[in-house]
């Protein structure tokens, strides 16, 4: 839990969390922190709940993105696909000790990031044409 007040900031994370999910939830505060706070406050309007849960997941999304940078991400999951071994979201969060949700947000965007590179390419292909 994130509380702001003034310029001071008090972070609060669960003890009971084991060390995998203490860091993603420490993570997950400090980038609202970066971003000004969280969307929700006490007393807002029912309506907000969107805004609120756009908030949360691009949080999220940031936090995989730090957690599970895509420049390592992708030749990792690259040698695995190359060697006939899976992917999944248990093994990239044994890989890089994230909670499996943030390794699904983590393999999303690194399909998003290979459909990326390979349009680049495609593109780049077309370029070449005469």
């Amino acid at each position: 839990m994130l509380a702001v007040a003034g310029q001071r900031a008090a972070i609060v994370i669960d003890p009971s969390l084991d060390r995998v999910d203490r860091n993603a939830a420490l993570a997950h505060e400090l980038i609202h922190l970066e971003r000004g706070g969280g969307a929700e406050h006490g007393g807002m309007p029912d309506d907000w709940e969107a805004v609120v849960a756009r908030d949360e997941a691009a949080v999220d999304a940031e936090v995989a993105r730090r957690l599970c940078p895509l420049e390592e991400l992708i030749p990792w999951a690259a040698r695995r696909v190359a060697a006939g071994e899976t992917v999944e979201a248990w093994q990239v969060a044994e890989e890089w000790g994230i909670p499996e949700r943030i390794a699904r947000l983590a393999i999303r965007a690194a399909g998003a990031g290979v459909a990326l590179e390979r349009l680049e390419a495609a593109i780049a292909a077309l370029d070449d044409e005469p």
